[in-house]
């Protein structure tokens, strides 16, 4: 009796840097492409891949709370760290229940163009759910993957505003809420990776004056 060949290792998953550099490349090209005006198909077709990317980014984030770096034992994780990339998985999440009852159809079309930029970025915030499932590396990563996801954030926020000119109102409300939450989790990151007392300017917002 021959024994069957053994199946080949699956490949590594990507380092965490480098998926958030993904994310952010075709967050980008998915919010230039729906400022475009488009028809009815496309327009529901992309409020359901950012749905479909904003789900899978929270997911993903949850786990990214965990980072373990390697490295100086003198080099430790920020304080706070894993409850502000918490906190911003829970805004990402949010944004599903934004839209949760004014969406049917699943992000990941199995009959969309693979090279259409809302696709790419589905596939793209889908691979992070792998990729982070145990986050490891350098601390110098791990502030690359999460200021990374500083510079994704405004680029989905942005997506979601575009969306609104042809959405239905009550549709258009919702996705106004999505920008907000959005706002919100650039905040929580940039929380995750900046010093005590160190003020910065939400991408798109003044930064407030210390009291």
């Amino acid at each position: 009796m021959t024994s069957q060949p053994a199946a080949p290792p699956l490949p590594p998953p990507l380092r965490p840097d480098v998926t958030a550099q993904a994310i952010s490349q075709a967050a980008q090209a998915a919010a230039s492409a729906w400022a475009i005006p488009m028809g009815p198909a496309a327009h529901r077709r992309a409020v359901s891949q950012l749905y479909s990317t904003l789900r899978d980014l929270g997911i993903a984030a949850r786990r990214l709370a965990d980072y373990q770096t390697a490295g100086h034992p003198s080099d430790p994780t920020p304080l706070g760290f894993p409850q502000h990339i918490a906190a911003s998985a829970r805004c990402f999440l949010a944004t599903c229940d934004s839209l949760d009852g004014v969406l049917a159809p699943e992000g990941l079309d199995p009959v969309a163009d693979p090279t259409e930029p809302g696709t790419e970025l589905c596939h793209a915030a889908r691979s992070a759910i792998v990729a982070w499932r145990q986050p490891y590396g350098t601390s110098a990563e791990r502030d690359t993957t999460v200021k990374q996801l500083v510079a994704t954030t405004p680029f989905l926020a942005a997506a979601a505003l575009s969306l609104t000119t042809y959405a239905p109102r009550r549709l258009a409300i919702h996705l106004r809420a999505v920008h907000a939450e959005l706002i919100k989790a650039t905040g929580c990151l940039m929380k995750a990776i900046q010093a005590p007392g160190t003020v910065h300017e939400t991408p798109g917002f003044p930064a407030r004056a210390q009291p």
